[in-house]
């Protein structure tokens, strides 16, 4: 057997997905592209790092996860796309709201065209991080920073907001603005959508 057919079928087994399928997507050295994650349009990101490690991998595992792919629902970890390391993977446990963001975010591709979803996200996403730059909050956002992180969340926050030039994977800072705004996110998201689809 050689390496790649066993790395797949070790990916297959963390992965609970058949091995045609992981066949299918996966790249020689995914190690390289989570170091490069522009290469392809920052679509890989690790598997959740607990349930690889139910496997016997400590590693990280490169998966090309959907954008609405969000949260480990077994382990409560972050998974969103942000969380471009194991360090970003963060507990989301405590946050009930992240979990009923993310089925309010599924249930929105069941209505929707994924595009359209993806597309609302994604503006809905700049219209809070303006309103944020602009000091205006939506309750639970600040509760939900100061939470994932006690003693650097304003630092994190004001690395996001300023657009340094530099990765957002170099560290857990990027999850925890995105985690902290993620149930606003999907609620101005559907909200939007709902308009839309109102409209003649």
């Amino acid at each position: 057997m050689d390496t790649q057919q066993h790395r797949q079928e070790r990916l297959a087994a963390a992965a609970g997905q058949p091995l045609a399928r992981i066949a299918r997507l996966y790249w020689d050295d995914a190690g390289l592209y989570l170091r490069d994650p522009g290469r392809f349009g920052q679509l890989l990101r690790p598997a959740c790092r607990r349930c690889t490690a139910r496997r016997g991998i400590t590693g990280p595992i490169a998966c090309r996860l959907p954008p609405h792919q969000t949260v480990c629902r077994r382990h409560r970890l972050w998974t969103g796309p942000s969380a471009r390391t194991h360090a970003a993977q963060l507990d989301v446990g405590p946050f009930p709201e992240i979990l009923k963001a993310q089925r309010r975010h599924f249930a929105q591709l069941h209505r929707h065209p994924w595009q359209d979803v993806e597309a609302t996200i994604s503006a809905a996403t700049q219209a809070i991080y303006q309103a944020l730059r602009g000091g205006t909050w939506i309750p639970g956002q600040r509760q939900r920073l100061r939470q994932l992180a006690p003693a650097t969340w304003e630092q994190a926050l004001a690395d996001v907001l300023s657009g340094r030039p530099g990765r957002p994977d170099d560290g857990p800072g990027q999850a925890i603005v995105e985690i902290a705004i993620y149930p606003d996110v999907v609620w101005l998201a559907a909200r939007s959508l709902r308009e839309y689809s109102a409209t003649p």
